[in-house]
């Protein structure tokens, strides 16, 4: 138990610390704009004042499926192992049928088209 209490007093110390740098030494930075290393830069960087959207809602729809799919196929590689393989024949072709028909309603309603 004491430990712990070690522990966590060392915690509260490093994050009493780091408050107390940010709090006094954060402001030299904020208003400083020479110092472009400070700010985020991308291939193609934009000034501040850009309107343009650079989120990509289809690259985010592709990640979700992509993800979605892995999930499904992780849990399609189990299935053999999981007793009998007659027995769970019924709940892999079920398994099977429910990712083909989410495919091709993603399909169908025009979630996978690239040419917006």
């Amino acid at each position: 138990m004491s430990l712990l209490i070690l522990f966590l007093c060392i915690s509260l110390i490093f994050f009493l610390l780091i408050c107390y740098n940010s709090f006094w030494y954060g402001d030299n930075y904020s208003n400083d704009n020479k110092l472009v290393w400070i700010s985020s830069f991308e291939c193609g960087f934009l000034g501040e004042n850009s309107n343009i959207n650079s989120f990509s809602v289809n690259f985010f729809i592709l990640l979700v499926f992509f993800v979605v799919f892995d999930l499904e196929i992780s849990l399609l590689l189990n299935f053999p192992f999981q007793g009998s393989f007659f027995k769970s024949l019924y709940f892999y072709n079920m398994f099977i049928l429910i990712i083909c028909l989410g495919y091709l309603f993603e399909v169908l309603k025009g979630f996978i088209n690239w040419e917006n």
